[in-house]
């Protein structure tokens, strides 16, 4: 297994999954704050850093470019 400096390639889809948790909690007639989903993308962006080789981690990558396309899309 390969480790990051945030921790284990499991760690990492497992904080991907409670991302999206976290945004579908709470009042369902509430849109989560823009802020917080930034905070959100912010928190990926840490545990998917830009040293994520697509080369040998392709999905890693997928994440970290999607979220670097949300974070832009919501400035």
């Amino acid at each position: 297994m390969t480790c990051t400096s945030s921790g284990s390639r499991e760690d990492r889809w497992l904080h991907l999954v409670q991302a999206a948790l976290r945004l579908e909690e709470g009042d369902a007639s509430a849109a989560p704050r823009v802020a917080d989903v930034q905070a959100l993308l912010d928190s990926l962006l840490e545990v998917f850093p830009s040293s994520v080789d697509p080369v040998e981690d392709f999905e890693g990558y997928a994440v970290r470019k999607l979220a670097q396309a949300l974070r832009s899309a919501l400035r």
